[in-house]
């Protein structure tokens, strides 16, 4: 073996003691158990108690743990391999988790200019709107070239398209991804070969509609099979509150629940790993807005966007804007409108601090200066809402229908957040929620707002809550029925400063 292929090889092991290490202790997982809900691994001693997913923040309730015994056996190969090498391995080459996280922050704009060197293979789709843009134009439907060869079922086409680096995930006008589409035309051959890239199994289409909910309907029995052992979520609602499991005949129910019995390892699901591609991607066209109240920040911009051709300053909050620079003390930034308005569009939210640490020569990276909280350290809009986009999911009030009563008058909830109805009507859109002109009829509501919101936790409060009247200080009668509550701005706010749908 070569010099450079064994540089590789201890590489590619790296990345596979990665995968297996445990966000809790940091060491490869002893007795590895999967978190339903993002597919991380832990070790089996750590699931109880935990509030969250230790690498990617999930909030954890109502979250169940698979075992696959294949799992215990790669830790153990991966193991040996790395005792076996370990004499082989020089201070360059050998690094861990720790380390990764070192150098990651010391990275130059020049290493990040070029994430080619760093993707591994099967990481290249996600990457492919840096590596394959002549390859994500659109039609007029809003379909890919990928899109098209899917729903045409062109083999051919679909492999050159893989092995450029095209993004699998991408969502057409109407909400569909490629695998929506090989899906309806059942098949699984497809199915199989866009999971090895990367492609995100639950992203919900049209109604929020996932591939698993096509799958059924159509009654592809080995496509419900693959998709579910992928880790499909048999219980994912789409708009009108229906799951897979629900629209299943009584023998595709067998399937699903055998299936869901037998789940596996995918790539795909690591949102974590999307992060961190992302992040490198998002150095190409960094444009900021500064609402930092420091002199020495806004010169410091001034002069690092002179020498960074791909950093710039944007004078007004425009869907333009990628990153927000606010002042925080320990990671910790005020709550103010354009902080939430940067939560519901899922932008970075950095510390004043990434300006100042940043240098003529190189910017730093973005994960250890993004905020930790919003007005508290418990509540971590920010980064949620990112990896919520990652995961192409909908907005935070997906499924709500919201009446504003009685916000005429700007109405002050402290002296950084000044709220007037056009600014609070338009958080809520950008969070995918539905502004209302009249007060809802609980005795009438239309049946096409007659939906659940995608993000309401199970068994929760708010679990078929599809109408809201949210009021300044008092709201007679004060609704509180399954699918209408009469609640206070402050729960609004929150939801928004949690990104989540928050059971009042």
């Amino acid at each position: 073996m070569s010099s450079k292929d064994l540089n590789n090889f201890l590489k590619a092991l790296d990345a596979v003691k990665e995968d297996y290490t445990c966000g809790v202790c940091s060491e490869l997982c002893k007795n590895p158990v999967t978190l339903s809900k993002c597919f991380h691994l832990i070790c089996a001693s750590h699931f109880e108690g935990l509030d969250a997913c230790p690498s990617c923040g999930t909030n954890l309730e109502g979250c169940k743990t698979f075992t696959d015994e294949r799992l215990a056996v790669c830790i153990n190969s991966a193991n040996k391999l790395d005792e076996i090498f370990s004499c082989f391995r020089s201070k360059e080459t050998s690094t861990t988790k720790q380390d990764k996280i070192e150098s990651n922050s010391k990275t130059t704009l020049t290493d990040v200019r070029k994430p080619q060197a760093k993707l591994r293979s099967h990481d290249i789709s996600i990457a492919s709107s840096k590596f394959s843009k002549s390859s994500e134009k659109r039609n007029n439907k809003g379909e890919t070239p990928l899109h098209i060869a899917c729903r045409l079922g062109k083999v051919d086409k679909i492999t050159e398209l893989l092995n450029q680096g095209v993004n699998t995930n991408t969502k057409d006008n109407a909400g569909w991804t490629p695998l929506h589409e090989v899906v309806q035309n059942g098949r699984l051959d497809l199915v199989t070969l866009l999971l090895q890239y990367n492609t995100l199994i639950d992203v919900p289409g049209l109604n929020n509609e996932t591939p698993l909910h096509e799958a059924v309907r159509y009654g592809h029995r080995e496509i419900i099979k693959e998709l579910v052992k992928h880790g499909a979520d048999i219980n994912c609602r789409n708009s009108k509150g229906e799951t897979p499991l629900q629209l299943a005949t009584d023998d595709l129910k067998i399937i699903l629940k055998k299936a869901s019995e037998s789940l596996i390892q995918t790539q795909s699901v690591n949102v974590t790993h999307m992060s961190i591609l992302h992040s490198e991607l998002d150095f190409d066209d960094i444009r900021v807005y500064c609402v930092s109240q420091q002199k020495s920040v806004v010169s410091k911009l001034k002069l690092l966007c002179k020498q960074h051709s791909n950093l710039h300053i944007e004078v007004k909050f425009t869907k333009k804007v990628t990153h927000l620079i606010v002042d925080a003390e320990n990671g910790i930034c005020m709550s103010t409108i354009d902080v939430l308005q940067g939560i519901v569009n899922s932008i970075w939210i950095l510390t004043s601090d990434w300006v100042l640490k940043s240098t003529e020569d190189s910017l730093e990276q973005f994960e250890q200066f993004e905020v930790t909280g919003v007005g508290t350290a418990s509540y971590n809009g920010p980064k949620t809402a990112r990896y919520n986009k990652y995961k192409q999911l909908p907005g935070v009030f997906d499924g709500c229908h919201f009446y504003l009563h009685n916000f005429n008058m700007k109405y002050e909830i402290s002296k950084h957040l000044v709220l007037t109805k056009a600014t609070i009507s338009k958080l809520i859109t950008d969070a995918g929620g539905i502004v209302l002109r009249r007060v809802p009829n609980p005795e009438s509501i239309p049946d096409q707002e007659k939906l659940v919101p995608y993000h309401a936790k199970k068994d929760g409060k708010l679990y078929i809550c599809s109408h809201y009247i949210i009021f300044k200080d008092t709201y007679q009668p004060m609704y509180n029925m399954q699918h209408l509550k009469a609640l206070p701005i402050g729960w609004l706010i929150e939801c928004i400063e949690r990104y989540e749908l928050c059971d009042p």
